[in-house]
C-alpha cells in the first residue's frame, strides 16, 4: 500500500482545535495516575492489551492542510537525493546546506531580544518552473523536517485576516519544526507607495510577523524587481533561478524518465533516454517537462502502449499550440520578455 501524502500525528494540537467532547474529558482526567511516558517506555505491553487502545490517532494532513481521525501510519522515509538532482550551481547547493544544518547558529548569538532574528528566512526568486518549489522541498527532505507550504490565496487579502492566518502558520511550524514555504509571496513582499495603502498594511502586518519568526521559512517570487528594501536585512539567503538552458533541461528530461524507471513503468526507457537531447531542445520549463510526461503518460495508457518518444512528442506539439497562441496574443511578446519589460524580473 502507497500514500501519496504525509501526516503530523500530534494529538495535543488536535484536540487543541477542536476541543474536547465529554467523554474526552472524564478520559483526560484518568491521567493523574499516569506514570510518564518514560516509566511506560520501560516495559512494552503485552499484545493482548493493544485491544485496550483507541482505534483512531489524531493529526494533521500537512498537504491539505485538514485534521483527521486514521489508523494506519508507517515511517517517513525521507527522499535525501532529490537535493543531488536540482539544477542549482554547487556552490549555492553547498551554501543551502550548511544554512540549514546550522540553522545560522551565529544569529542566536548576536542577538540579545530572546526569540528575535533567530531563524533561517530563504529567498528563492526566477521564473516560472525554474526549480523553486523543488528546492525548498528538497531542503525539507534533507533537514528531515515537514513542509508546511502555504499560498497567498489560503492566507487572504485583509490584513487583520493576513496577521491571524500568519500567526497561525507560524505557530504550528514552531511546535512542529516544520520548513515553512510561503508560495508566490510577491504580494507581500512589492514595495510600498503612498498611492496603496491596503498593500503597504499588507507588508506591514507580514514584516511585523517575520521579525520573531524562528523556524526555517522559505519565500519564493517571480516580481522580484518590485521588492520592498525592508526585507533585504530579514533576508539570510536570496537565490536567483534563471531559465533553463538546454543541458539543464536535458538533465530534467534524464531525471524524470530514470524516476519512472525506478517505478516499473510500463515504457520505452532506452528510446527515450537516446532521444533526450531532441526533447531538450523544446524551450519548457520544469514544470511544463513535467505536465507533458503527465499527458503523454495518460496518452499511452489510453492506447494500452508503452509510453514511448511518440508520445512525448504528441504532447509537447498539442501543448506547444497553446504556448504560441498566448505569445501572439501578447503581441509577440513571450513571458520573460514581458516581465522584463513590466520590472518584474530580468531572464
Amino acid at each position: 500500500m502507497q500514500f501519496d501524502t504525509r501526516f503530523l500525528v500530534d494529538v495535543t494540537a488536535y484536540l487543541k482545535m477542536h476541543g474536547t467532547d465529554e467523554k474526552s474529558s472524564r478520559a483526560n482526567e484518568n491521567k493523574r495516575d499516569d506514570l510518564g511516558t518514560n516509566a511506560m517506555a520501560s516495559e512494552n505491553p503485552p499484545d493482548h492489551l493493544l485491544y485496550l487502545f483507541p482505534p483512531n490517532i489524531y493529526g494533521f494532513d500537512i498537504m491539505e492542510k485538514n485534521q483527521f481521525a486514521g489508523g494506519l501510519y508507517f515511517p517517513i522515509r525521507w527522499n535525501k537525493s532529490a537535493f543531488e538532482t536540482l539544477e542549482l550551481k554547487p556552490e549555492s547547493k553547498m551554501l543551502i546546506r550548511a544554512l540549514v544544518s546550522n540553522k545560522i547558529a551565529a544569529d542566536r548569538a548576536t542577538d540579545m531580544v530572546s526569540g528575535k532574528g533567530t531563524g533561517l528566512i530563504v529567498l528563492l526568486h526566477g521564473g516560472p518552473g525554474t526549480g523553486k518549489t523543488l528546492t525548498a522541498e528538497s531542503v525539507a527532505e534533507i533537514a528531515e523536517k515537514p513542509l508546511y507550504r502555504v499560498t497567498c490565496g489560503d492566507i487572504g487579502i485583509e490584513p487583520r485576516e493576513v496577521e491571524k492566518y500568519l500567526e497561525s502558520v507560524f505557530y504550528l511550524g514552531r511546535i512542529w519544526d516544520c520548513v515553512v514555504l510561503l508560495d508566490e509571496a510577491d504580494v507581500f513582499l512589492e514595495q510600498r507607495s503612498l498611492e496603496d495603502l491596503a498593500r503597504n498594511a499588507l507588508v506591514s502586518v507580514f514584516l511585523r510577523t517575520l521579525e520573531y519568526y524562528s523556524g526555517i521559512l522559505i519565500l519564493t517570487s517571480n516580481r522580484v524587481g518590485t521588492f520592498d528594501e525592508a526585507f533585504k536585512s530579514r533576508i539570510q539567503l536570496a537565490l536567483h533561478y534563471k531559465n533553463l538552458d538546454q543541458p539543464q533541461r536535458a538533465q530534467i528530461w534524464t531525471n524524470f524518465i530514470t524516476r519512472l524507471q525506478d517505478l516499473n513503468e510500463s515504457m520505452d526507457a532506452e528510446g527515450i533516454l537516446g532521444r533526450v537531447r531532441d526533447l531538450s531542445e523544446y524551450p519548457m520549463n520544469g514544470r511544463q517537462i513535467r505536465n507533458a510526461i503527465t499527458t503523454a503518460r495518460q496518452l499511452a495508457l489510453y492506447n494500452d502502449e508503452p509510453l514511448n518518444i511518440g508520445h512525448l512528442q504528441h504532447s509537447i506539439a498539442v501543448s506547444g499550440e497553446f504556448d504560441k497562441y498566448l505569445i501572439k496574443v501578447k503581441g509577440d511578446i513571450d513571458d520573460d520578455e514581458l516581465a522584463k519589460e513590466e520590472g518584474y524580473r530580468a531572464p
